[in-house]
């Protein structure tokens, strides 16, 4: 299991059933918020919370993916995580969700770092992408900040509702060359 301490106030740590009840009251919240991006905001009650926890759970076990929280002072605002790990062609995707009060402010972007190191130290990959609408701006910001490259744009491809309605997704990623060159000139 691992812990990472992102700064003096916030961590990321992987999601448990003891979770369910606090993720789920994150997401009932920002349920209006989330369900532009996410087809899984509406997750219907903290029963239904806690299966798709200890399915992530099976997940992490097998290194399929890995699902956490975003802690900030003792209290969840979201989740990170790497919900598809290929070790086949060591390509990882990461993904996010975040409180909107809590929007804004850098976290995702330092816990996408967090991330990516784990992605390509710990767990071998060679490109890490992120996936988003096409109109989430402040997603596609992210990538961008951190010097993905926008690799295309594919049509149709997330479903972003319960009603079944889909947009198109930009992908974007970033190979662990770049990532290495990236890191060695913050130094």
């Amino acid at each position: 299991m691992f812990e990472h301490r992102i700064d003096e106030n916030l961590g990321l740590r992987p999601v448990t059933i003891l979770d369910a009840e606090e993720v789920y009251a994150v997401m009932d919240r920002n349920r209006e918020h989330l369900r532009r991006w996410l087809p899984f905001a509406d997750i219907a009650s903290v029963e239904d919370e806690r299966a798709a926890i200890a399915v992530q759970a099976q997940r992490w076990a097998e290194l399929r993916s890995l699902m956490a929280v975003l802690v900030l002072d003792g209290k969840i605002i979201g989740s990170a995580g790497l919900p598809t790990i290929n070790r086949e062609t060591k390509s990882i995707e990461i993904g996010y969700w975040l409180d909107e009060a809590h929007t804004g402010k850098g976290y995702v972007t330092k816990t996408v770092r967090v991330l990516e190191r784990m992605a390509f130290e710990e767990l071998g990959a060679e490109r890490v992408h992120i996936g988003a609408s096409v109109h989430n701006a402040r997603s596609r910001a992210v990538a961008e900040r951190l010097g993905y490259k926008l690799e295309g744009i594919i049509r149709q491809a997330i479903v972003i509702n319960p009603d079944g309605d889909v947009t198109d997704e930009a992908l974007y990623g970033l190979l662990k060359s770049e990532w290495i060159q990236r890191e060695e000139a913050a130094v």
